[in-house]
């Protein structure tokens, strides 16, 4: 039985001009998270990340010198700001949304991410449609549980992308995914159980390294 570790990245740099990378508050969650790993004594067999910046900066964070990371294009994130441009440009809002807000950008997210879901976000700067997203998704599972004798494997990936996975393995509604989506935690962990081609979850979003009364502070969700 193999076991895949799905880390989402630390907290990344929501409201700047670049989200692509850790906040300091990211870069402490993930020195915790690594800290557990080796309080836990885990060693893994396999590390991907996708290309992502905060992806490869969240596994610098933990310290983790073991094997070179392989990258795996399929766990990247879906491409949320230019998603929501592309709502709000279909189905103008007035007056304009403060998308610096949390709250705000993620009550549009939510709209987002149906509609791109059901077909009816139709827009010609799309930059992948949902098929295309739910196919890298698949096809990064099937890499993730081959090979066999990968018993134990991190992955690093991003909220919506791990959200999918588990959508995969489960038979979720569109609807639950998205509800999943928007509660992960920053270095949240969801553990897959596997044997052959079946998967099965075995523990979704846990903080075990941030749920304690000097870390607790840390916890975050964008």
């Amino acid at each position: 039985m193999g076991e895949i570790y799905l880390v989402r990245h630390g907290q990344a740099s929501f409201g700047t001009d670049d989200y692509d990378r850790l906040s300091a508050v990211g870069v402490e969650q993930a020195r915790r998270l690594g800290n557990w790993f080796r309080m836990r004594g885990l060693t893994f067999d396999r590390v991907v990340i996708g290309t992502l910046l905060r992806h490869r900066q969240t596994l610098e964070a933990t310290g983790y010198t073991g094997l070179e990371p392989e990258i795996l294009p399929g766990l990247n994130e879906y491409h949320f700001h230019a998603l929501v441009e592309c709502h709000l440009e279909q189905c103008p809002v007035e007056p304009p949304l403060d998308l610096k807000d949390a709250r705000v950008f993620y009550r549009q997210l939510r709209l987002t991410l149906g509609a791109w879901a059901d077909g009816t976000l139709r827009h010609p700067r799309l930059p992948e449609s949902w098929i295309d997203f739910e196919s890298r998704i698949r096809a990064s599972l099937r890499a993730m549980v081959d090979p066999p004798d990968a018993h134990r494997v991190l992955a690093i990936s991003s909220g919506g992308a791990i959200s999918a996975l588990v959508r995969e393995v489960l038979g979720l509604t569109v609807d639950q995914m998205i509800t999943m989506n928007l509660q992960m935690a920053n270095t949240g962990i969801t553990r897959l159980m596997f044997k052959g081609d079946k998967v099965r979850l075995q523990s979704w979003n846990a903080q075990p390294h941030l749920e304690r009364p000097d870390a607790e502070h840390l916890i975050s969700y964008t």
